[in-house]
């Protein structure tokens, strides 16, 4: 995606990228930073922050620490500078493109990217980023979408989409684990590691399912009036919704982490 449909698409979001994703958001968001293994006076920068999922989580780690958010959506780092009013982390929340950041080399202990990768159009120049601004020894991890991100109710709607000649999204498919380990090795990390997280996720009704596709760009744009046939159509298929009315899908993450080393 580029800058600026990035900058809409989380614009347009707003508060219900965090509402209807906390589940997963939080449960990943652990994951990764389990991985960055951040210190009570650590730096952390969270790439793509979003209303700051990541910095929360990890807020009680580095309370001794200081932490920096890098987004293109002025709404997220509203949303996130509200979060943390009175916070006694005080975390700072820049609007910049989070593959050329104006933050100084060496400055982090570790970098998260949490599901940051999948809508980048310049995947190797972002990690390439987060190995700069972090320290030699640091750590960097990222998460993104697996394939198919939401299960057979996912690759129901791609195929309805088809059919009608309505193109993918073109985000939740994008990497699989030598994808993404090439990319890490492209930017010169080291000891990395992919791993692959799956579980069972389910929406008390399809408007809620509808809307958290939407709320993470996973709809195309510019094809509402497309689209409202698939939502109809889905909305009463029986292999998507339950008889209880809701939505179960297997939901798929990679876990990318890695080190940063002299080369990076």
């Amino acid at each position: 995606m580029q800058e600026e449909a990035i900058a809409d698409a989380w614009d347009a979001a707003g508060a219900d990228y965090q509402r209807l994703g906390a589940g997963f958001l939080g449960e990943y968001g652990k994951q990764l930073l389990d991985r960055l293994a951040l210190q009570r006076d650590a730096r952390f920068v969270d790439l793509g922050c979003g209303p700051g999922t990541l910095i929360s989580l990890a807020e009680r780690s580095i309370s001794g620490g200081e932490a920096i958010g890098v987004d293109l959506s002025r709404v997220q780092l509203e949303l996130a500078r509200a979060r943390f009013r009175r916070s006694r982390l005080r975390p700072r929340f820049i609007h910049e493109n989070a593959t050329s950041t104006t933050l100084p080399d060496h400055y982090a202990d570790g970098v998260g990217l949490g599901f940051v990768l999948p809508y980048s159009d310049a995947p190797v120049r972002l990690l390439r980023e987060a190995a700069r601004i972090s320290r030699r020894g640091g750590r960097v991890a990222a998460t993104a979408w697996g394939s198919p991100f939401f299960g057979a109710a996912g690759e129901r709607l791609w195929d309805l989409a088809e059919r009608r000649g309505i193109p993918n999204a073109d985000v939740e498919g994008r990497y699989d684990p030598q994808r993404l380990a090439q990319l890490a090795f492209r930017a010169d990390l080291a000891d990395v590691t992919v791993e692959e997280f799956e579980r069972e996720v389910w929406w008390d009704d399809f408007g809620e399912w509808w809307d958290t596709l939407a709320a993470f760009a996973l709809l195309p744009p510019g094809r509402a009036n497309q689209l409202a046939s698939v939502r109809r159509q889905m909305s009463e298929d029986a292999r998507i919704v339950d008889p209880d009315g809701k939505v179960r899908s297997a939901l798929k993450v990679w876990l990318l982490s890695g080190t940063v080393t002299e080369a990076s």
